[in-house]
């Protein structure tokens, strides 16, 4: 059995010590967790004022407003009202939406696997060698062909949640048969049937997608580590986990642990956080506005000022709440890097388990 223990302490220590792992913990969270923080504030957004000393209650619309009325009327009005004599515009639109998803999608990929791979070697460089690499070099060591590898097995291993939704549609139609047929016990009876293997299938893809998850942590490492393709990173990581299931599973469990509990303790953090965020709010603002205005500048000279200011706008956002929500990013980088280096410190663990053969018993004398 492993020493879960040490390995805990030695995590700790590594988080603590060798810092330049919180920059890719950071682009694991930037690329892999979606920021529920939604800027909920409303200042700046819209003034009223009485009229002045005229005692009518009338309101004073800024004239970015009414340009961003007219331009809403002119633009998207039809759209919405006439869909028909637009098709082409939508189809343009699909496309563009799609162009944007698929850019967004690749750079997100390359940066969160490239991260990954740097975090494993990283650390398991450290352990060998005791020599702690700068972000440069860092980030080399995950630009290889075993990024790639993992993120080909990411995607196998998600494979069984496809399919389970692909199955979950697919009893959805008995179910709307059964409810529009009119005959009242076979309807009734396709429904139940129908939603009894939805409740079935939905525990085997729990149950299958926690085990698969615990047997990535194997399959990633064996592909960062020991640099096998994608067929013996799956037979490796296999042979790794087979070899002390009991340890792993034990990890598993005290991880789940952790994760509950960091869990409830970033609940608490996010409102405790609250002045913090009140602090950085002024600089959020500067530093989105920095490529808030280059958009601008760039989408002006095509376009109109109204959708050059919603473009600038919509890039500005993410630099917003980045800044505005750093602490937290902060906070679930270390709970990357933490994890990451546990698991990354079990598979050697194991490994050495595994090349440690009993002592050959002595032969008797002849």
């Amino acid at each position: 059995m492993i020493d879960i223990g040490k390995i805990l302490k030695r995590a700790w220590h590594i988080l603590w010590n060798y810092k330049i792992l919180w920059i890719f913990g950071i682009l694991l969270v930037l690329t892999g967790a979606s920021s529920g923080g939604n800027g909920g504030g409303n200042s700046g957004t819209g003034y009223h004022f009485d009229g002045g000393g005229s005692g009518n209650g009338s309101s004073y619309n800024p004239a970015w407003v009414q340009q961003l009325t007219d331009w809403f009327q002119q633009n998207v009005e039809p759209l919405v009202t006439h869909p028909s004599q637009h098709v082409a515009t939508f189809i343009w639109i699909g496309v563009a939406v799609l162009l944007f998803i698929l850019i967004v999608s690749a750079i997100y990929a390359i940066v969160r696997n490239v991260s990954l791979t740097s975090l494993i070697r990283m650390v398991n460089g450290y352990e060998e060698t005791g020599t702690k690499v700068g972000f440069k070099q860092g980030w080399k060591m995950g630009w290889s062909r075993a990024a790639f590898r993992i993120w080909v097995i990411n995607l196998i291993v998600s494979l069984p949640a496809l399919v389970s939704v692909l199955i979950l549609l697919a009893l959805g139609v008995p179910v709307f048969f059964g409810v529009t047929s009119g005959n009242g016990f076979v309807g009734a009876s396709t429904v139940i049937t129908a939603i009894g293997c939805a409740f079935l299938l939905i525990f085997a893809f729990i149950v299958l997608m926690v085990f698969l998850g615990l047997l990535r942590q194997f399959f990633i490492r064996a592909a960062a580590l020991e640099n096998t393709s994608i067929g013996d990173s799956f037979r490796r990581g296999w042979e790794v986990f087979k070899g002390n299931w009991k340890s792993a599973a034990l990890m598993w469990l005290v991880m789940l642990g952790i994760g509950i509990g960091l869990g409830i303790a970033g609940f608490i953090a996010f409102f405790l956080l609250i002045p913090v965020y009140i602090i950085l709010l002024i600089p959020a603002i500067i530093v989105a506005a920095i490529p808030g205005l280059i958009a601008f500048g760039i989408t002006s000279i095509f376009a109109s000022g109204v959708l050059a200011w919603i473009v600038g706008g919509l890039i500005a956002l993410p630099f917003f709440f980045i800044v505005l929500f750093s602490p937290l990013f902060l906070i679930g980088a270390w709970q990357q890097v933490f994890d990451s280096t546990i698991w990354t410190l079990t598979y050697r663990e194991i490994k050495a388990l595994e090349s440690v053969s009993p002592a050959e018993a002595p032969q008797p004398a002849s």
